[in-house]
């Protein structure tokens, strides 16, 4: 469940102001460091690299929007996966889009060394040094002076490269682009990794999504022309350079925007451009140290990291250690990697992010838990989101191994974090999980496919098949052969069987029908209107012989099982081979353990949603019968509020489908075995569900119900739905069996 605070703020930002601030996110380092490494990768075609990573951050941005409108958080990222999909996730995305932004920001301060170096004979390295402790303590000083210099510079940027981009465009020389992609499609795509880096900032704009006026329209549009936008600009900006420049200029350049802008503008243009660079290449570091240093933060509030990275400084109220170790590494990478790697290594975790974001999106609308309403939903889900995580996920390749196996070692040690944290610190959270998720959704599911199906009046054919041992008068077999017969208004078949020895011919296997056995039956069930139909037959093989009595109009078969349930009594047995048979209907199995009638049935199952055919089997012996029902469901006792909330839901929604009153019980334990079987041994009859993977040699009705089912002291309905296949190997063991022993 996704929390909100009780207080709200001014909704008061409109289209445009979201605009700029989208914009800003983006207008920065990119256009003015990459076109280098850009161009000698990709040539002229490296803005067709821009198209196509812009084509995927527009994609992610309409998840991320969804998602903010969704839960208008800030936290960005990181709070919407942890919130989707639980701690361990969202432990992953933090440090992820953590370090990626860190990764930005140390391939911004290369940057500004470089466009530093325009005017003033300094060193690269030492500007980028000095740029990062600068910027680090700007912003532990406040946010509010860094996000005043944030929005300067990017209304500076926006005028500089209009007026570039106007003079350029006529100046561009359409001869330089003859030979366009000297690279070829790998030149593109792996450009496109690199240049990926300059979007990185676009999910951090939903943090306003609190504040914009009717954000189901204004956040869609404002962002997606902001994405429109400046990936227009950077594919002019790119065309620009490489028309007035040759390639080589271009790779050699530390600043070629600068260079291109004193060949179209004149000496005072390529001053102001390298101006521009100086102020772009500021402006990403800044927001890199002001946004990444939020994620430690956020984390902490939520146990993931320790409680001292939550702490703000008392004088500037600023989180003083995330800030100062954002900072810290950011500029040690700087040491560390050239600007390419930067790029790259900030790329690939930006991807990675990106492409949780998605997935995310996907999951919500798949399991729809109840909080989730956004006002704008991202258009051909689960398409189009899906579409964009593969696109982004197939730009990894062509990153560079020190990207992929930096990105792997990040995802391995989030997660290591998080079980560490979990064992040694306090609950994080959110309390719950991806696969919260996805019951919540199976519950969903499984009530949409029982709804208008389960509790109808509508019988299940003209005829049930009930195998038992002939001489035998269960008294619960007898209940639930009467209320077939009443409730759904179908004919008996009973059908007893004699197995022979496979070396003795069937004709010679004598039998005695036991009339007197066959008048008590008759009479015990007391049918009036109808008919109970007698049969024995004798077979080498009692599974083949009832699969062969199964006819046309058979809708359901029930066999009375005389053994003790445990597994050793059922390996090989002639319930085990039934169960694990392609079985043309429905099937169920009775264990009778009662000496009365059935006032009590209780429907149990452990994990996941009940079958349709345990539900309206034990709802038609509840109609026949008067018998009290009560759909049963044990969790952990550890599960989390979410999954708690979705498991009571589920009941309630499955009763009221049913057409017999029904009560609803949810038990919390450490032991759900246990809790079942005690559970049983209150009733009269537990119904459950058959094997859910009857392909384990070692299961039988499946790993739950072959423990209550073998412990309890009750009588035990278990029922299948048709066509479960037996695998081969066990088919074919099950006629040498039959053959030699």
């Amino acid at each position: 469940m996704v929390e909100t605070g009780d207080s709200e703020l001014s909704r008061d930002l409109g289209t445009f102001a979201v605009f700029t601030v989208t914009a800003g996110t983006m207008i920065g380092a990119g256009i003015f460091v990459l076109p280098g490494p850009a161009a000698e990768g990709a040539g002229p075609a490296a803005a067709l690299s821009f198209a196509l990573a812009g084509v995927i951050a527009l994609v992610a941005t309409m998840c991320a929007v969804e998602l903010s409108t969704a839960m208008p958080q800030s936290g960005g990222s990181y709070y919407f996966t942890s919130r989707a999909m639980g701690p361990l996730v969202g432990a992953v995305v933090g440090f992820g889009a953590w370090i990626s932004l860190i990764f930005k920001g140390s391939f911004a301060l290369v940057g500004l060394g470089w466009y530093v170096t325009e005017f003033l004979e300094v060193p690269v390295l030492g500007v980028a040094l000095a740029g990062g402790l600068a910027l680090t303590l700007v912003n532990w000083v406040g946010a509010e002076e860094s996000g005043q210099l944030q929005n300067a510079v990017v209304v500076g940027l926006v005028a500089i490269l209009a007026v570039f981009s106007g003079g350029g465009f006529f100046a561009a020389d359409p001869a330089r682009w003859s030979t366009f992609a000297v690279s070829g499609v790998e030149g593109i795509i792996s450009t496109t990794g690199l240049v990926f880096i300059s979007y990185l900032g676009i999910v951090k704009a939903t943090a306003v999504a609190e504040e914009v006026e009717d954000p189901g329209r204004t956040l869609p549009r404002a962002m997606f022309s902001a994405v429109i936008f400046v990936t227009l600009l950077y594919i002019l900006v790119m065309l620009i350079v490489t028309g007035v420049m040759d390639i080589d200029e271009i790779a050699a350049s530390s600043a070629p925007v600068a260079e291109a802008g004193e060949l179209v503008l004149g000496s005072l243009g390529g001053s102001i451009l390298a101006l521009a660079g100086v102020l772009a290449t500021v402006s990403t570091a800044n927001a890199a140290v002001l946004t990444s240093s939020r994620f430690p933060f956020a984390m902490s509030r939520d146990n993931l990291l320790p409680s001292v990275f939550e702490r703000s400084s008392p004088r500037f109220g600023t989180p003083s250690l995330s800030i100062w170790i954002t900072g810290g590494v950011m500029v040690a990478l700087v040491v560390a990697l050239d600007v390419e790697k930067l790029a790259k290594l900030g790329g690939t975790f930006g991807i990675l992010v990106f492409v949780l974001l998605n997935v995310t999106v996907v999951l919500l609308r798949n399991s729809q838990p109840e909080w989730y309403d956004p006002d704008y939903r991202t258009p051909l889900s689960p398409v189009l989101p899906l579409a964009g995580a593969l696109a982004a996920l197939a730009l990894i390749p062509f990153m560079g191994l020190l990207s992929q196996v930096t990105a792997l070692g990040f995802i391995v040690f989030g997660a290591g974090w998080y079980l560490f944290q979990t064992r040694v610190g306090d609950p994080v959270e959110p309390d719950h999980d991806i696969r919260d998720q996805f019951l919540g959704a199976q519950y969903r599911r499984s009530i949409e496919e029982k709804t208008g199906e389960v509790g109808s009046d509508v019988t299940l054919g003209p005829h049930v098949l009930v195998e038992t041992v002939e001489g035998e008068t269960n008294p619960h077999l007898l209940v639930v052969m009467r209320a077939f017969a009443d409730r759904l208004d179908a004919d008996l078949d009973v059908l007893t069987i004699t197995e022979v020895p496979p070396q003795l011919p069937l004709s010679e296997a004598d039998h005695e029908v036991d009339d007197d056995w066959q008048e008590t039956i008759e009479h015990e069930l007391a049918l009036r209107d109808r008919a109970v139909v007698f049969d024995h037959v004798r077979a080498h093989d009692r599974t083949d012989a009832l699969l062969g009595s199964v006819g046309d109009q058979t809708e359901l078969v029930v066999v009375d099982w005389e053994d003790p349930i445990r597994k050793r009594h059922l390996r090989e047995s002639h319930v085990d081979e039934i169960l694990r048979s392609d079985f043309p209907v429905r099937l169920a199995v009775l264990k009778d353990r009662g000496t009365g009638d059935i006032g009590d049935i209780v429907v149990a199952t452990a994990t996941g949603p009940y079958d349709r055919a345990e539900i309206e089997v034990a709802d038609a012996i509840a109609a026949a019968t008067g018998a009290s029902l009560t759909l049963v469901k044990a969790i952990p006792e550890d599960a989390s509020e979410a999954a708690t909330a979705s498991a009571g839901n589920y009941l309630a929604d499955l009763a009221d489908l049913l057409s017999t009153p029904a009560e609803t019980e949810l038990i919390r334990t450490t032991d759900v075995e246990t809790a079942l079987v005690s559970r049983a041994n209150r009733a009269d009859l537990l119904v459950m569900g058959g094997p859910a993977h009857p392909e384990r040699y070692r299961e039988f009705f499946g790993q739950t119900t072959d423990y209550v089912a073998g412990e309890t002291d009750t009588s035990v309905l278990v029922v299948n739905e048709p066509g479960e296949q037996v695998p081969l190997r066990r088919r074919l063991w099950r006629r040498a069996r039959r053959l030699f022993g």
